[in-house]
């Protein structure tokens, strides 16, 4: 990561006229609007695309495209509230599989269930893949399964693990007949099972297990078992780590895929699957975690892996698709990120992403017999043609003494200390990355400067970056935000006056966290925040993960000092609140607390809340309203 001086900062953002910032209704209503194209998968003859798109408010529509002809044909929709869809694939080139999510009231609770139904594109009708309920209604069936092979041999068939609620939420691999529409079984339920793991070719070689308590909790432990080739027999795998992670078998070298620490960092290894135990290193790197293999299609081998250091890389170690992507690379300006997102069963056909961050990016079909790359779908149209911001990858030096990653994002044209928004990222253990961030080019667009700190306990970057976890370690944190801040002052991105703080999730407990304890900032936005350390730790009760929950979260004084709710008579400037009810991941009382407190403290607070969200707000009429609100507070606060 670069540490860009000053001078080099401040030649980036001058320029021969200064930005006019986009109207506050025109850049919500554009930046506001849901993905026009996302979640694209491609039939395995390559003639056609289904992709998920967002359609009036927080409906989402699996859409059908003709490559050839440009012919869209919509499947299937979701109305957002609460069902949404999550994404749909092809199992023939006239059947494709899609999955259903939505959050439900339980009780106290609220639980996150999904649905898979097959859908034949010839008649448009839909069959239910779940097992049945359970009738006498003792069990939640929460998650029905998920396809685990899509049997690329043959067509017609594809399988499944499958949840039986019935059975003690036993997992078992069912194969499922496309037509006539049947469905045997492969591996017998076991209630001791997580999931299983096939060579991606119709045979199940893995299996995980989570090892839980006397209380039924889950300890963090698993026993692992796999089959050697050509075997039924089930054999122990032992002497893992606690950060051995499985990912993949691939039949081609009968091995395990799977990702564990390499002195403190995330390495990508391989082992076979023979009983030697016999580990090989596949990918490293010396200053980033690797991220994870690359296979282009169901039963594909393994061609590459991915990392991200100031950008996402992608190395492949196959020399055929090396040539392919640095073909690509030439033939696309600017340097974008290029994502080779599926292929064909013949190999004849890819789907290829390409992207940066002044481009959402668009979906094109590479047919490699004619060498023609046609653009099929754009991901954002409401955002086509409009100027976006350049993000450039920085560094700054932490008070301690360690170098913090971050992503400024400014229009062009700007020059001189401008109104400066700190940005930080949710999880917390996730981090911000090079490329589209629809957030952050509104805010730019809006004439701010934008400061994404990837702070301790960002994922990525090792394991002693990680540390604990930014709620443990929430102090360690915040500093690097409030030194992210100061950076920006100093390098003369960001007038000292003019400063405000937006986050998301952990970046909205960031927010107001920050805001208790630094003046700096006159405006906090505080979308889905955790308010309450203490209340999150509770919320975790009656999930099968909840001492592992709250260990991660912490105990003691630390939940009390960290929890923004029981500082809010420290925040003096407006603060906006934007939460959805049905938020399974924060749930909506954390932003009703952290109104009253500041209410009862004084300080002016607003709080947009939507009835049938979740964590995401996937709806683009609810972003459109609060991008309003953003802007025009900003716009009272800090100018523009």
């Amino acid at each position: 990561m670069r540490n860009l001086s000053i001078a080099l900062l401040a030649g980036w953002l001058s320029g021969a006229a200064h930005a006019v910032p986009m109207p506050v209704a025109e850049a919500a209503s554009r930046f506001g609007a849901l993905e026009s194209a996302y979640a694209a998968d491609l039939s395995p003859d390559g003639k056609r695309l289904i992709y998920l798109a967002g359609g009036r408010g927080s409906e989402t529509i699996a859409t059908l495209l003709d490559v050839a002809s440009g012919q869209e044909t919509a499947v299937i929709r979701s109305t957002g509230q609460p069902e949404r869809l999550r994404g749909c694939a092809f199992a023939t080139n006239e059947h494709v599989v899609c999955k259903i999510a939505v959050n439900r009231h339980y009780g106290s609770m609220i639980i996150g269930l999904s649905r898979s139904a097959l859908i034949d594109l010839r008649t448009m009708k839909s069959r239910s893949l779940a097992v049945r309920d359970d009738p006498e209604g003792q069990t939640l069936n929460q998650f029905d399964g998920n396809v685990v092979d899509w049997l690329p041999d043959e067509q017609g068939a594809f399988l499944m693990q499958r949840n039986y609620a019935q059975r003690g939420n036993a997992v078992g691999v069912d194969r499922v007949q496309v037509n006539p529409f049947r469905i045997s079984t492969v591996v017998p339920s076991d209630s001791t099972v997580d999931y299983f793991l096939t060579d991606g070719h119709g045979t199940v070689r893995f299996s995980s297990a989570g090892i839980r308590d006397t209380d039924q909790q889950r300890t963090g432990q698993h026993l692992y078992r796999y089959r050697a080739q050509g075997s039924d027999k089930w054999q122990s795998l032992p002497g893992q780590s606690d950060d051995f992670d499985p990912l993949l078998v691939d039949r081609s070298s009968n091995s395990l895929y799977y990702m564990d620490s390499l002195d403190g960092r995330q390495a990508l290894f391989r082992m076979p699957l023979d009983g030697s135990n016999q580990r090989e290193v596949v990918a490293r790197h010396s200053q980033v975690d690797i991220d994870g293999p690359i296979v282009l299609g169901p039963g594909e081998p393994v061609i590459g892996y991915r990392y991200t250091d100031d950008r996402a890389r992608v190395v492949y170690t196959d020399a055929e698709f090396a040539k392919l992507a640095a073909n690509l690379k030439k033939a696309m300006p600017g340097d974008p990120l290029i994502d080779l997102a599926g292929m064909s069963r013949d190999r004849g056909k890819l789907l290829v992403f390409v992207s940066s961050p002044t481009d959402p990016g668009a979906y094109y079909v590479l047919d490699r017999a004619t060498k023609e790359m046609k653009i099929v779908t754009l991901s954002r149209a409401e955002v086509d043609g409009v100027p976006l911001a350049p993000v450039k990858a920085m560094s700054f030096k932490s008070r301690d003494g360690a170098m913090i990653p971050a992503y400024v994002t400014a229009q062009p044209g700007q020059s001189g200390p401008r109104p400066t928004v700190i940005l930080p990222h949710g999880g917390p253990s996730a981090r911000d990355e090079w490329g589209f961030d629809w957030l952050a080019q509104f805010l730019a667009a809006r004439g701010y400067t934008v400061v994404q700190p990837n702070f301790r306990g960002s994922s990525g970057y090792g394991d002693e970056f990680l540390g604990e976890n930014a709620f443990r370690n929430w102090q360690r944190a915040m500093n690097d935000i409030r030194d992210s801040a100061d950076w920006a002052v100093s390098s003369g991105l960001a007038d000292p006056g003019r400063m405000a703080i937006v986050g998301w999730s952990y970046g909205g407990f960031a927010a107001l966290k920050s805001a208790a304890t630094d003046a700096r900032y006159k405006a906090i936005v505080a979308i889905a925040p955790v308010t309450d350390l203490g209340a999150l730790r509770r919320d975790t009760e009656g999930f099968e993960n909840s001492d592992l929950s709250k260990a991660a979260i912490g105990t003691g004084a630390s939940l009390r000092e960290g929890s923004p709710v029981l500082a809010a008579d420290a925040i003096k400037v407006p603060v906006l609140l934007v939460h959805g009810d049905l938020d399974s991941n924060v749930r909506v009382a954390h932003s009703q607390r952290m109104q009253r407190a500041l209410q009862r403290a004084g300080a002016p607070v607003e709080f947009l809340r939507y009835k049938h969200l979740d964590h995401y707000l996937n709806d683009g009429t609810a972003r459109t309203e609060m991008l309003t609100r953003i802007g025009d507070m900003l716009e009272r606060t800090i100018g523009h």
